[in-house]
């Protein structure tokens, strides 16, 4: 009976020195996977296209992500192998335990920034913006939506050669952009919304009046959208400002539309200072509307739904002219002589001006 005895009590005691032994083992992995790691400040980690975490494991543990660039390499090739990274900036905590920061890497949500594109920014624009938000160099911006790449993937349906940049096809919405993503991803993503909006409309354009009586392609259309978005602010008199743009090209008279010198300067000197002056009026831009017939060579500004709409269905008027009021709404004249008194009253008069703006519009009338 004593040797039953002695042989229990001695597998009790290897059971327990067994139990202790994988305790202490399970308490020794736990503390290299971080679990016992005070967890502390919050910081930004970027995991850039094509990086893994064998390559990633020093700079997480120089930044005290993680507690052991060796135990992270470990756990990623033994218990977690098919885990792939994710790319973009990544919210985490210094201290994490190995199996959340891999969590996070590969199935969490990046950082993501909005991003605004105004109705009417042009490329120069929309360019200083993404800079001013560090999502992408002012510079490589520009570049980009010059590139064969970019410009191949707006919609084209005209028999001459695709244009210099994709101006007019940089679709204004609000972005969620990742700073990881280059100059060219930013400028397609742009791109591919301009086409989802464009497949509703194509119908609209091939229907149009500018499509039957003009023999306007789509391309040409989006240039004279690009006028009609800089020339109001008010939403609701597009499809008039187009009717005059309609009317002035049916009796072959010129556009004669400021912001395409505006637009002539900035493709000169990629800036524009706020003032057009003499010598505006009197370049020889291929933009300058007032000095060559018909439209000018490309889009001057990325115009948004509602502008194109306008052009697809422009209101039926005898307008030929129009001045701005100073608030964001304008004055239509259908001749010469009611438009210089109008010029008078809403321009040159003294004091006419002062305290308008078109920002102050109703919200509900401004362009959505």
């Amino acid at each position: 009976m004593s040797g039953r005895v002695g042989g229990d009590l001695k597998f009790l005691l290897g059971f327990m020195a067994l139990a202790l032994i994988c305790l202490a083992a399970a308490g020794a992995a736990a503390w290299q996977l971080g679990y016992f790691q005070p967890v502390g400040a919050p910081v930004t980690f970027t995991v850039q296209k094509g990086e893994n975490f064998a390559q990633l494991g020093h700079k997480l543990q120089a930044q005290g992500i993680v507690h052991s660039a060796r135990a992270l390499r470990w756990y990623v090739n033994f218990l977690s192998p098919h885990h792939k990274l994710q790319r973009g900036e990544f919210a985490l905590v210094t201290g994490m335990p190995i199996p959340e920061l891999v969590t996070a890497l590969t199935m969490g949500k990046p950082i993501e920034y909005k991003f605004t594109v105004a109705e009417g920014e042009n490329i120069f624009q929309i360019a200083e913006g993404l800079e001013a938000k560090g999502l992408a160099a002012k510079a490589d911006f520009l570049a980009a939506v010059r590139s064969p790449e970019v410009i191949k993937a707006i919609p084209w349906n005209s028999p001459l050669a695709r244009p210099p940049s994709v101006e007019g096809y940089l679709y204004p919405d609000t972005y969620l952009l990742q700073k990881v993503f280059s100059a060219k991803e930013i400028a397609l993503i742009m791109v591919a919304r301009f086409k989802e909006v464009f497949r509703s409309l194509e119908p609209d354009f091939k229907e149009s009046l500018l499509a039957k009586d003009f023999l306007f392609n789509s391309h040409q259309m989006v240039i004279l959208a690009s006028i009609v978005e800089k020339e109001t602010g008010a939403a609701e008199e597009r499809p008039q400002i187009a009717s005059v743009f309609v009317n002035r090209l049916k009796k072959r008279m010129r556009l004669q539309t400021d912001p395409t010198i505006i637009y002539g300067i900035y493709l000169e000197k990629g800036t524009w200072n706020g003032s057009i002056g003499r010598a505006g009026l009197d370049s020889n831009s291929d933009y300058n509307t007032y000095q060559h017939d018909g439209l000018p060579p490309g889009p001057i500004s990325n115009p948004g739904l509602n502008a194109l709409k306008a052009v697809a269905h422009p209101a039926v008027t005898d307008y030929l002219y129009f001045v701005s009021r100073g608030d964001g709404t304008s004055v239509f004249s259908k001749d010469l002589s009611t438009h210089t008194r109008a010029v008078q009253t809403n321009q040159l008069a003294p004091g006419v001006k002062d305290g308008k703006s078109w920002r102050n519009l109703d919200p509900s009338k401004r362009a959505k």
